[in-house]
């Protein structure tokens, strides 16, 4: 399925990028600005994460981890392909079950409702709270003008559990706005899940807009 690229915006794909002492930094015109999710993940409430380090033992942690972020990688890559009109059967097919079966899953869930994409991997800044990051996609989902976002996971996820990718995505959506003089409000979540059926979570960007600015805030003093 080919679905149509309106290209109404003169989104900036190429930047700097550096992961400094203080975390991932993005080089924009106009400051040189943390990355949202080095914001989130240095003032999140990692008790469980630290928890779970202690039971299973740090090396199978961080075995673990790159494994997830490796397979997360692979699974974006191709789902941007894809939808850049690559053809991709060729090399997915090479790849392991779980890749070939979440990208499968990824692409059928974000046909479901995208009906225009915008753009891809554009890098996205607010020079308002000062923070920047790389958005999986801008589009129109269902009718609605939308910040889409790509996620991977080896379990099911409830909604208690990703508050910080709302988060995530409000930032987007503040800075597109910000940038291009757009009123985003609506954010939407895919999340293909290892072994078992996607999933999409879709709300409104403002009732993170606080928490959003409670987390920046944070982040300077730490």
């Amino acid at each position: 399925m080919s679905i149509f690229h309106n290209k109404k915006y003169d989104y900036t794909y190429d930047m700097r990028v550096d992961t400094l002492p203080a975390g991932r930094t993005y080089f924009t015109p106009d400051g040189n600005y943390p990355s949202i999710t080095t914001i989130l993940g240095k003032t999140a409430n990692n008790v469980w994460l630290q928890a779970w380090k202690e039971k299973v033992g740090e090396e199978e942690a961080a075995r673990i981890s790159k494994e997830a972020t490796d397979r997360g990688t692979l699974v974006h890559e191709y789902a941007e392909r894809h939808f850049n009109n690559e053809d991709i059967i060729n090399d997915l097919v090479q790849e392991s079950s779980d890749v070939i079966q979440m990208t499968r899953d990824l692409v059928k869930i974000t046909e479901s409702g995208v009906e225009e994409i915008w753009g891809q991997e554009q890098v996205l800044w607010s020079n308002k709270y000062k923070y920047a990051g790389r958005c999986d996609m801008v589009g129109i989902w269902k009718g609605t003008p939308s910040i889409i976002d790509f996620k991977t996971s080896k379990k099911t996820k409830y909604i208690k559990q990703i508050k910080d990718y709302f988060i995530q995505c409000c930032a987007y959506a503040v800075a597109h706005n910000e940038l291009y003089g757009t009123g985003i409000k609506n954010i939407v979540i895919l999340i293909t899940v290892d072994g078992k059926d996607p999933q999409c979570f879709e709300t409104s960007a403002v009732p993170f807009l606080p928490e959003l600015k409670n987390r920046r805030n944070q982040y300077d003093l730490l």
